[in-house]
């Protein structure tokens, strides 16, 4: 069923146009993300597809009752209470249930028990009939369990965008459109929420820049760039692989005609030089400028100029084997202990995933790491090794004039021209140079604060959270100059690929327990409760009965190649089916049936992947 389609769509800012003739349609069961610039337009088109703006040009046709819910980037309540905020959305299956009611007692009549069956499908498909068990796992999966009856308004900016969500989670509304949801989520409600969703029936068409949240929901990525709109099947990695076939083709099918232009161009001038000296060459002329005309109507489109990407660079200087040693580290917060470290040592070149739910302590740590912050146990210690000199990126931002603009926090640093060299190279356009720092958007704030780490040459970056506010170019941008950055790193993110591309070595606070792993970190949820990675229809676990009798060694080793075996299968297929859809020429029809396919085999994949993960843990378990 059609939820909102869009035909020509456009939309103006100034002078300039956000969208472009844009054609898009969401359907039932659709899983889109919205990928694009920082200002590429993204929430302004879910501002348009929820009725909140006006197109300026084109038109919006909606199926018939479509209710689509939105989240808004920055929420606003009142006084009402954090379980009133959730329980909004009820209202509409409130409304369904006393028409039910009211059809009920007439379904002796042909047209009333018609009205009543396609009703009562619209209310068992909107969640009517499982409201109580969503509402419960929204409370725990977002951490607002025990929490209901608090005011609203009260809520810090981070908790009214995790209640915005939780709101749009309960809105019984036949598409979701979520701007940023994973926004102030940990891992773990990172998870919890990527379960939620993939049993929402409805559409779903989200912005996000979490490339595991996208690989592991999305059926169909559409990119927005210069106003127009290109959707492709698939998750994120293939949407990477398809743009890039698709442009490099785009380029190869122009510069063929170019080159072809340019021959038959130096032709007819030569044909024209020597026209005049025979009827054969006067003939031959005309034949060339026919053929001219020809191939100048058949010109294809030329590819647009990619955007300027920024170029990161982190300079380091030397520095010893031993960067950092400390022991003893303990803080407590109101009776309750945050952590402890007992030793730690951090050697040159390691790269270290600080992970952990919000409130664990994990910003603590750093600070106390930074000498910023002293260990409640009067033994603890931190020391660094000679020559180690420390960029910190901290996630507030601060540690700038609000009131100078760009150029003269830079001049200060750098100088009058290099500062005008260094801005522009991170993409800051001249006129935007002179914007005074406290009224920076919070994507202009976080290049700002990679720009001045860029300067400072450390031997061992810590960063944290330093993905937020950066659109998807720029933080594979970041990612790529970290992975070339020769010091020691330790870095704090929710952004599991981030992690697991750069981080060799992971500690992991949580509930007061302080671990050191020589790997990764796991898959979000690892290590959370059953309260934050239960879905709302998760069967709840049967009460212990006899104990079963545990498996041999052989047959958990003989079930895990089996489950390799099933898993690899699973990926060349998928790759197959990403190939196949790579390919020219497919239309609409195709590109859904490819879309289910790839949704089955994705299924299928996760749980050949958590069953695996399962028979390696009882294996290792001994």
């Amino acid at each position: 069923m059609r939820l909102v389609r869009t035909e020509g769509l456009t939309y103006s800012l100034g002078d300039r146009d956000l969208l472009r003739g844009v054609d898009f349609e969401l359907r039932h069961g659709d899983r889109v993300a919205l990928v694009g610039r920082n200002g590429s337009g993204k929430t302004t088109l879910l501002r348009l597809l929820s009725g909140e703006l006006e197109p300026h040009a084109g038109r919006l046709l909606f199926g018939p009752g479509v209710t689509l819910a939105r989240t808004r980037q920055e929420p606003r309540f009142g006084e009402e209470t954090v379980g009133e905020v959730l329980r909004q959305g009820f209202a509409r299956l409130e409304r369904m249930e006393a028409r039910l009611t009211e059809l009920e007692a007439r379904l002796d009549d042909p047209e009333a028990y018609g009205e009543w069956e396609t009703l009562h499908a619209h209310f068992e498909a909107a969640g009517g009939y499982t409201r109580e068990a969503r509402y419960r796992a929204v409370l725990k999966g977002l951490r607002f369990a025990g929490r209901e009856d608090e005011p609203a308004g009260r809520l810090s900016g981070g908790e009214a965008r995790r209640l915005e969500l939780g709101r749009a989670l309960l809105a019984a509304a036949d598409g979701l459109l979520l701007d940023e949801p994973t926004n102030h989520l940990d891992a773990p409600m990172r998870a919890w929420l990527a379960g939620f969703l993939a049993e929402h029936k409805g559409g779903l068409l989200f912005v996000s820049h979490d490339r595991w949240f996208m690989n592991r929901l999305a059926a169909a990525v559409a990119h927005l760039e210069r106003g127009r709109l290109a959707v492709y099947p698939g998750d994120y990695e293939a949407f990477r692989t398809a743009r890039a076939e698709r442009e490099a083709q785009a380029l190869r099918v122009w510069q063929n005609w170019e080159n072809r232009r340019r021959e038959l161009e130096a032709s007819l001038e030569q044909a024209r030089r020597w026209a005049h000296s025979s009827e054969k060459q006067a003939v031959r002329k005309r034949a060339l400028e026919t053929r001219y005309e020809k191939l100048l109507a058949e010109e294809p489109p030329k590819p647009e100029r990619a955007g300027r990407s920024v170029r990161i660079r982190f300079p380091t200087a030397p520095g010893p084997e031993r960067v950092l040693e400390a022991a003893a580290l303990e803080k407590r917060f109101g009776g309750r202990r945050l952590f402890r470290v007992e030793n730690l040592t951090v050697r040159r070149g390691e790269r270290i995933a600080l992970v952990g739910p919000n409130g664990a302590g994990k910003s603590t740590l750093l600070r106390m790491l930074l000498g910023e912050l002293g260990s409640d146990d009067p033994a603890g210690f931190v020391r660094t090794g000679p020559g180690v000199r420390v960029g910190y990126y901290d996630q507030k931002l601060s540690g700038f004039d609000e009131n100078l603009t760009l150029f003269e926090t830079l001049h200060r640093l750098v100088g009058d021209k290099e500062a005008h060299n260094l801005l522009g190279a991170w993409l800051f356009p001249y006129d935007a140079q002179f914007k005074k720092v406290g009224d920076l958007s919070g994507g202009e704030r976080a290049r700002l604060a990679l720009l001045n780490l860029a300067l400072v040459e450390a031997n061992l970056l810590i960063l944290d959270e330093p993905t937020n506010h950066l659109d998807l170019e720029t933080i594979e941008a970041l990612e790529a100059a970290l992975a070339r950055y020769e010091g020691t790193l330790i870095v704090v993110s929710h952004d599991l690929a981030f992690l697991k591309n750069l981080a060799t070595r992971t500690w992991r606070v949580q509930g007061g327990v302080f671990s050191d792993t020589p790997r990764p970190p796991d898959a979000p949820g690892a290590g959370a409760t059953p309260a934050e990675t239960a879905s709302a229809s998760a069967p709840k676990p049967k009460p212990a009965g006899r104990p079963r009798r545990r498996k041999s060694r052989w047959h958990t080793e003989r079930l895990i190649e089996k489950l390799e075996a099933e898993i690899e299968d699973l990926h060349a297929r998928l790759e197959a089916l990403h190939a196949r859809a790579a390919k020219p020429g497919l239309g609409p029809d195709d590109y859904a049936a490819i879309a289910r396919e790839e949704a089955e085999l994705k299924e299928a994949l996760a749980a050949r992947e958590a069953e695996w993960e399962r028979a390696v843990e009882e294996l290792e378990a001994g």
